[in-house]
Parts: C-alpha cells; structure tokens; sequence
C-alpha cells in the first residue's frame, strides 16, 4: 500500500539521496499533521484488503508523534514497516519501545566507517533492541570498500538474515549523485562477490527497484541464482504520500507528477492514474537493446530507473 512521508525532514546530508529534491532544505521543512494523517488513514481504509504502511521520511523518527502514529495505526490493524537510519537521537527509545510488537525496520545503512560517534551509539543501541525484526538496506557505490560489514552487523545484532541493495538513482533534476551506465558493472561485480560472502552466513540479498538485469554478465546472474539470491529488480512502485497529501509515483520522480490523495476516491484509484501516466515512457529502456530484451515486464526490469531514463530522454 501507500508509502507516508512523515516529514521531509532528515539528519544525514547524503549526496546520493534521490530525495533530495523534495526535502528540506531543498524545501521547507514539514511534518505531516494529525489532520492529515488521519485522513490518509480513512482514505486507505476504504480498501480493507490493503492494510499495509511504509512510514519513511525524510526521517521518520524525527516526527514528534511518531510514536503514537505507529500506535494509531496497530490499534487500526495495520501492518507498519519503518524505513529509518536509526541515527537520530530518538530512534533508540522508538525501537526499544516498539521492539516487541508487529513492526518491521527496514534501515538504511551507510558503512559504519562514515559514522561519527553519536551515529554509532544511536544505531547500535537501536539495531541491539530491534535484533530481527530489522533488515539492512543500503547503496553500493563503485568506489566503496567491499560490503562484508553488513554481514557482521547482522551477526552480531542477530538482525534478519536478508540484505535489500540498491544501486544509487537519480532525481529527475540529476541534482544527486547517482551511477552512470559505466558504474554499473563494477557495482555489479561488488554484488556478486556480496552475494557469496553472504551465503557462507545463510543471508541473502534482496534488491530495491531501479537494477538493470543487464547490469550482470549471464555467468554473474547464474551466481546470484546460486547462492540463493536471485536479481529481481521492477519498477512497479507504492505511491510516496508527502506530509502535505500530495501522492508522488517514487521519490526519483518526484518533480514529473503530483496530485492530492483526495482527489481520488481510493489509493487503488489513484495508483492506476500514475500507471496510466507513465505507462507510455516504460518501453522506452535505458539503452536502445531493451525494446528487444525479453526481461522488459514492469515487475522484473525496466531497463533500469525511470527517472534516469526520462533524464537521458532530452526530447521528452
């Protein structure tokens, strides 16, 4: 179902964030209001059979009822997944707090060689109380070392045994740091060797949308296959819903389309409107192979991210 941006406030300055363009201080800083959290709620519901939330950011933790928001939505039946850093100084007491009921963490990791000593003791003493219920997630970049801190990270605060990585997209405005097409086999090749590491440890990756499947050789595919974490990478996206209300297809695209959630009657609604309006640039690839590609299907490639593919298309 939806994804609720909090606020589009956030602690870390990364220069690869692909929300940049929608976040303070790009933008004014803003929480989402009671007001129009509730609301969102009521508009969900209307689809009884979709009771799932991503809470994001931004940073959610720095929301200042981001506690009873999560406890609205259990009391609601919901089932709530939290992407957070885990840097802040609050996330600590959310995650001991919230640790032992139905809420999974998915946390956005950079290499622990990048955190300053505040930044250590708040995720340390998060990932220490949240132990499986959260999954690492991070950006492999062509330069970085290799990624085997993630496995010790999970052995040692016995966190889910799964990694989702992602490769670093691009706004719409191109105004981050993302990978051009030259990067993606030496990202690709860090993957692979991740990937086989990790199964030594019974983990395995996942993949967040945006991975090209001609980013790997045919021989790097078969050792994903092997190790038991096969690339699956779509775009098929849950809308973003801003702390205003505005529903955005993906955070890359944030500056392409933009429509209040009360201009539809339901979220299913308004899903198939953005489909609808981006369905016409899917065929388009990111190079001028995919339109032959039999991988083309929207939930396993799409030649890679739509924004970066809109932002190579000039003439559109």
């Amino acid at each position: 179902m939806a994804n609720l941006m909090l606020t589009n406030r956030c602690n870390y300055r990364c220069s690869y964030c692909f929300g940049m363009d929608f976040m303070a201080p790009r933008l004014a800083g803003k929480n989402m209001s009671a007001e129009t959290f509730e609301s969102i709620v009521e508009w969900i519901s209307r689809t009884p059979e979709n009771k799932s939330i991503h809470l994001m950011g931004g940073e959610p933790t720095l929301h200042p009822d981001f506690e009873h928001i999560a406890e609205y939505l259990l009391a609601r039946d919901f089932s709530i997944t939290v992407f957070s850093n885990l840097a802040t100084a609050q996330a600590p007491v959310y995650s001991e707090k919230l640790a032992d009921l139905p809420v999974s963490w998915v946390v956005n990791i950079n290499p622990p060689s990048s955190w300053n000593d505040e930044q250590r003791r708040n995720i340390e003493a998060s990932l220490r109380a949240l132990k499986h219920h959260a999954t690492i997630t991070f950006n492999i970049i062509p330069d970085d070392d290799d990624s085997d801190w993630a496995i010790r990270l999970i052995e040692e605060y016995n966190l889910n045994r799964s990694i989702k990585i992602g490769f670093v997209l691009p706004t719409l405005t191109g105004s981050n740091y993302f990978l051009e097409d030259e990067d993606y086999s030496v990202v690709a090749e860090k993957v692979v060797k991740l990937a086989q590491e990790a199964e030594k440890h019974d983990i395995r990756l996942e993949y967040e949308c945006g991975i090209p499947t001609c980013a790997f050789t045919e021989e790097q595919l078969g050792i994903l296959w092997d190790t038991g974490s096969p690339l699956n990478s779509g775009c098929c996206s849950r809308l973003d819903i801003s702390p205003e209300g505005d529903c955005i297809y993906c955070l890359p695209l944030a500056t392409k389309e933009k429509r209040h959630f009360s201009e539809f009657t339901t979220y299913p609604e308004a899903k198939r409107w953005f489909e609808n309006k981006l369905n016409p640039y899917r065929r388009l690839g990111r190079t001028e192979n995919c339109f032959r590609c039999t991988l083309m299907q929207p939930k396993f490639c799409n030649g890679g991210c739509l924004a970066k593919i809109l932002l190579n298309a000039k003439n559109i």
